[in-house]
Formats: structure tokens, sequence, C-alpha cells
């Protein structure tokens, strides 16, 4: 399981685009498997990302991507910033996809989110809150002012199964986006990523 020290080494300006294609996933990585697993093509597990994980879309135009979120990491709000002039401009679709292990926190608060009326608008709330906390040292109840509320057996499920996809997906850590190629590959950009380099990626999303 990462930590947040985990997070702090890897998901600062750690920029994979090319190298970072992802190849040979098995879908049974997230668990351990007493027997051998079939491999699964780039296009059957970005299939399965759209069916299997639980997200929060903002946006209806242009390419998708993946967002991999814990709400106790404020560098994640800082790419949730540099999204919103694409989405708005119709350029890119956003899944935001909420994981839960950074912090005691971290669960009750995406369950905050997965399991409002309007998970959208408990977002696009949310992630203000944690952009003032953005460079403070978090504690163990994570950044001040989040709304939590009781994990659900069912939003429990929801938040292993995001975690276990992206670590099929050979992801260090959060922010993390897996995108959808024209060359049919499936791409990881991990940690921060610029609204300068959103732009230079889009030409060469599905």
């Amino acid at each position: 399981m990462w930590t947040r020290n985990t997070w702090m080494k890897w998901g600062v300006g750690l920029f994979l685009m090319a190298t970072g294609a992802v190849t040979g996933i098995s879908v049974a990585m997230a668990e351990p498997a007493t027997h051998p697993q079939p491999k699964m093509t780039e296009a059957g597990f970005w299939k399965l990302l759209g069916e299997k994980l639980t997200f929060i879309q903002e946006g209806h135009k242009g390419p998708v991507i993946y967002d991999f979120f814990d709400p106790g990491c404020t560098y994640c709000y800082t790419l949730y910033n540099e999204e919103q002039p694409l989405i708005r401009t119709g350029q890119l679709t956003v899944r935001y996809v909420p994981v839960a292990y950074l912090l005691p926190s971290s669960a009750p608060e995406a369950a905050a989110l997965l399991q409002s009326p309007n998970p959208l608008s408990a977002l696009q709330h949310f992630e203000p809150i944690v952009g003032k906390s953005f460079g403070k040292p978090l504690g163990a109840s994570g950044v001040p002012g989040l709304p939590s509320a009781k994990v659900l057996p069912m939003t429990a499920q929801e938040l292993k199964e995001n975690i276990g996809l992206l670590q099929s997906a050979r992801a260090m850590g959060v922010p993390a986006i897996l995108y959808d190629q024209k060359n049919s590959k499936v791409g990881l950009v991990q940690g921060m990523i610029s609204r300068q380099g959103l732009i230079t990626m889009l030409p060469h999303l599905q």
C-alpha cells in the first residue's frame, strides 16, 4: 500500500507519456492469484475501465481521460485546476476516479463524493477546499473542512475496484491519468502535468 511519503517521492513532476503505455495487463494483478491469469489487450483494458471504474464525469466533448485522485492529495487539485479550461471549452472530457489510500480520512471523504445525490456538484465544491491546503503538511485527519460520510459497503467495493485497476496500470501514486491513444495503446501520465502539457497530448488522444 502506498503512503503519503511514497506520493511525495513519486508524485511531483513525473511525466510518463509514450514510455508509460500499458502493455500485457493482467486484470488480476491487483490481488494475489493462485492460478495463471490470461493477459488482456490494451483495447480490452481501456474498455474495462469504462465498465468497472466508478467515476465522476465532467465534460461531454473531446477525448476522454481518466484522472485518478485521492482526497488527501493536494497536488491532485492542481491537476484538476489545469484540466478545467479544457473541459469548459469542449476540448476534453475528464472522468475523475476517486481512490482512498493516502490517509485514514481518504475513504470517508471519497464516500462523501460518491454517495452524494449530485457527485459532480460535490466534486466542484470539494476541490477548492483541497486547493487551500496545497503545500501544507497534512495530519491523519487530512484536509480541514472536507465533507466526509460513512463508507457504505457498495462504496467500499467501488473504491477497491478503482485502486485495483490503477495498480493494474502499474501506476505508483496519484495524480495519475490514463488515456487512449490513436495508436490503440493505453497511455499513463503519472504526477503533475501542466495545461500546456495536456494541450500537447490532445492530438494524440482517441
